[in-house]
């Protein structure tokens, strides 16, 4: 497999119509206007189930990652990986980096190594599965009793929340009643 290290443009976002987005589907036109556009739009939208079906229907991992300025670079990889492409013009500290896996969302090894890389320059991380998402987010803070739960004990993965599952249907609930 070959992994592209080419650096990308930010992406604006655009909800392009179904029918477009479904002809580079087919066509697997993976950097497609209509598939990387509309993959930043609900990701702006913070739309989760939208993309996660939009990743799913390209039976490829996707990457969105969200720079200090707002800018958004999108990614497309392979079915149980995405690797991240050098954002150009990119500034951080990052807001957010959010990717899909194939069905659940967990904090696999690869994930981690990533955080792990990312800590200080990322504030926030989502992994988005078929109906419900996981969320880590950056604390500076050290490590104490009564902390809550961290993705490790040590390390700068200290410094990440493990946070409980949470789906799709329960999030909007709770935005909603906020």
């Amino acid at each position: 497999m070959t992994i592209s290290v080419t650096p990308r443009e930010s992406v604006l976002p655009r909800l392009h119509p179904k029918n477009d987005v479904q002809c580079a589907v087919r066509k697997s036109d993976l950097r497609a206007d209509a598939i990387i556009q509309s993959i930043a739009f609900y990701a702006t939208e913070e739309d989760w189930q939208g993309l996660w079906n939009l990743a799913d229907s390209l039976k490829r991992e996707v990457s969105v990652l969200f720079d200090e300025q707002g800018l958004i670079w999108v990614d497309v990889g392979s079915t149980g990986r995405v690797a991240l492409s050098p954002p150009a013009g990119s500034r951080i500290p990052f807001q957010l980096w959010i990717h899909t896996h194939p069905w659940d969302a967990y904090w696999s090894i690869t994930d981690k190594e990533t955080l792990s890389i990312a800590t200080g320059i990322l504030e926030k991380a989502l992994v988005l599965g078929h109906d419900h998402l996981v969320q880590a987010v950056h604390l500076d803070e050290k490590l104490t009793g009564g902390n809550g739960s961290r993705l490790a004990m040590d390390g700068p993965l200290m410094h990440w929340t493990a946070e409980t599952a949470m789906s799709y249907i329960s999030l909007r609930e709770a935005c909603s009643i906020a």
